[in-house]
């Protein structure tokens, strides 16, 4: 058995940052005079992505998705700095830099990444953090996560990709590691079998290991 190393996921992960992407998306529309659910676009980013979402609503609105996208992702950026951590996520990342297992990230979130993890002391746990301005392609390709593997010589029987959607799980997948979907009680994730394990809470890791 190699040495175990976790690579996690962000938003819905360890950041409690739904409600303000919620938020932001739902603002975004209204400024282009159209009126969508909360629960709704929630339920489609934990379901999809937000590049999907933002293609299917291209076809019921006739909205170019990157002119969507660019609107909210200045709304977005202006609230993001009022994220807070996930329930047990600096609690499990001690957990485990305790016991000398390395922690990296791979996520979508672009250039408020650390700043958000700055604000939160949670930075100093990760080798290294790879976000969406460092070019690599979006989940589930698993370029990021090989590339990440290959720089540490991470064993991928003992690597895990730990997120909260069925997407992660598919990226993990790909790169041939193993995955942990994190599943709360009101989550719209829907387990595919794929997954190694499945927690409801973030401290339940301990008990796998």
């Amino acid at each position: 058995m190699g040495k175990t190393a976790f690579i996690w996921d962000l938003d819905g992960t360890l950041l409690d940052s739904y409600e303000i992407i919620v938020s932001s998306l739902y603002q975004t529309f209204r400024e282009f005079n159209i009126e969508l659910d909360k629960n709704m676009i929630h339920r489609e980013l934990i379901t999809y992505s937000l590049g999907v979402f933002l293609s299917k609503m291209q076809k019921e609105t006739g909205l170019d998705p990157e002119t969507v996208k660019a609107r909210f992702s200045v709304i977005n950026d202006r609230e993001a700095l009022k994220t807070q951590p996930v329930r047990h996520a600096a609690e499990i990342l001690d957990y485990l830099r305790e016991r000398g297992i390395p922690n990296y990230v791979f996520t979508h979130k672009g250039s408020t990444t650390r700043p958000v993890l700055e604000k939160l002391d949670l930075c100093n746990f990760f080798e290294e953090i790879v976000t969406g301005k460092d070019g690599f392609p979006k989940k589930p390709d698993p370029a990021a996560v090989n590339y990440l593997v290959r720089k540490y010589q991470l064993d991928r029987d003992d690597t895990y990709y730990v997120g909260d959607r069925t997407l992660d799980i598919a990226c993990a997948v790909n790169a041939g590691i193993r995955s942990i979907l994190y599943l709360p009680e009101d989550s719209y994730a829907v387990p595919d079998g794929r997954e190694t394990f499945i927690v409801k809470d973030l401290l339940d890791i301990r008990d796998i290991f």
